[in-house]
């Protein structure tokens, strides 16, 4: 039969297509996941059923869903880590504090994977959820990585159709921003620029080996987002897991901005047809 012959690496590069096209939250059909992993209909059935025996994927009637294998595995990565295990109970922390959404992101090649997050808005979908990329040159996290990084450990960088006018789009526009961010203590500001009215701000998170794979980033309404306040925070908490996952002792105290500033607003999505809602949010 065809499909015995048919060489290892081809075969692996084929059952790789059919999971990363995994890509957002709704199940998908044989026919979807054929064409976004551009492999033959009759190919992708045999391998599901497969993936679907070895439980790395799910099927419920004609439709198909990463399955609990896949969660298994990708959470043994976390477990390896220190830095998602100390970063949750801090990320949890500066949401409490601040009302905003807040990320932990990893640097994979070109892009940021989202790892962690805590909050909602502004979407739990698309490239602010788990586990979505977003290129490093377009996000504050990814940014903030590439100013803690010598050029020489820099991905291929690329520089797709912006999202927005706001948005880096070329290599003098991001060097010019990484001196800003240097200059900032390492925090990266994106105002608009990964997303319409979404202003981002991200640290780095060093670990032992001096090059920064870690960002912790917050992200809230441009209009409303207290940049001064946002930048402390985020430093200090980035800081923070960077102590806990070295095994240092906690700072004894921490700046608390929120007590010289006025009390921060969090956009609350309106409903249908009803205006804009700001919400205050009182300071721990």
């Amino acid at each position: 039969m065809a499909h015995i012959q048919e060489a290892p690496a081809a075969m692996i590069d084929r059952v790789a297509s059919l999971l990363e096209s995994f890509a957002g939250e709704r199940p998908l059909t044989l026919a979807e996941l054929a064409r976004r992993s551009h492999v033959p209909r009759s190919s992708a059935h045999r391998i599901l059923q497969r993936l679907v025996e070895l439980g790395w994927v799910e099927r419920k009637e004609f439709r198909y869903a990463l399955g609990v294998r896949m969660f298994e595995l990708g959470a043994q990565f976390t477990r390896r880590h220190t830095v998602p295990r100390t970063a949750v109970p801090v990320m949890a922390e500066l949401h409490r504090r601040s009302g905003l959404t807040v990320h932990l992101s990893m640097l994979a090649g070109a892009d940021i994977v989202h790892l962690e997050r805590v909050g909602s808005w502004p979407y739990t979908t698309g490239p602010w959820s788990v586990g979505a990329r977003q290129p490093v040159t377009i996000s504050a996290a990814g940014r903030a990585l590439l100013a803690a990084l010598s050029p020489g450990h820099w991905p291929e960088l690329r520089f797709e159709k912006a999202p927005t006018r706001y948005s880096i789009q070329s290599r003098t526009q991001l060097l010019r921003d990484l001196d800003r961010i240097r200059d900032r203590g390492g925090v990266a500001v994106d105002t608009q620029g990964a997303h319409w009215g979404v202003t981002a701000v991200a640290a780095p998170i060093t670990t032992g080996d001096d090059e920064a794979q870690f960002a912790l980033s917050i992200c809230g309404p441009s209009r409303t987002l207290d940049l001064g306040s946002a930048i402390t925070e985020v430093r200090h908490a980035a800081g923070t897991v960077w102590r806990a996952a070295s095994g240092l002792p906690p700072l004894r105290s921490r700046p608390d901005p929120a007590r010289h500033a006025t009390r921060a607003r969090a956009q609350v999505p309106p409903s249908s047809g009803a205006p804009l809602q700001l919400v205050d949010i009182e300071p721990a």
